[in-house]
This record gives structure tokens, C-alpha cells and sequence, in this order.
């Protein structure tokens, strides 16, 4: 496998035990768990990521529809006050 040193440098590396694995739980904190917890763990951080993106479109969906009536009414008021020739 290869084993990140920096964004763009990679070095070559084997495992040592598959029993153990090093999970990255954030902002440089490491944490030694079995295959099992490890699995576990990036499962449940996948399901937070998919629930708060879901929670991100709708409230994108609301803004724009809000963003969108806004742009309508500004541009009904624009007509009105345009004179009529």
C-alpha cells in the first residue's frame, strides 16, 4: 500500500498486523482500534456526513426558493415603476 507522508508525497509500506487499525478522528487526534471499531466508526462518520448534506440541500432549496420569489417581486415593483409610454 502507500502511505501518505505529505499531499503529494507517497512511500511504499506493508501492514503489520490487519488486526489494529489508526483511525484519524480530527484535527491530528489518532486512535488505535480493531478492524471491527474501525469499521464501525468510519460507518457512522459516513452516515453524519450524509445526514448534515442532506440537511444542507433542503436548507439550500428554501434560500434559493426564498432568493427566487425576492427576485419576482423586485422585478413586478421594477414594471410599476417604469413609466408607460
Amino acid at each position: 500500500m502507500l502511505v501518505p507522508l505529505t499531499a503529494s508525497l507517497y512511500v511504499p509500506g506493508t501492514l503489520d498486523s490487519a488486526d489494529k487499525v489508526v483511525v484519524d478522528i480530527g484535527t491530528g487526534y489518532f486512535v488505535e482500534k480493531t478492524m471491527a471499531e474501525g469499521k464501525e466508526y468510519c460507518e457512522c462518520k459516513m452516515n453524519l456526513m450524509k445526514s448534515n448534506y442532506d440537511q444542507l440541500i433542503e436548507v439550500a432549496s428554501k434560500k434559493k426558493n426564498i432568493a427566487d420569489e425576492a427576485g419576482a417581486f423586485l422585478q413586478a415593483k421594477l414594471r410599476q415603476a417604469a413609466p408607460t409610454t
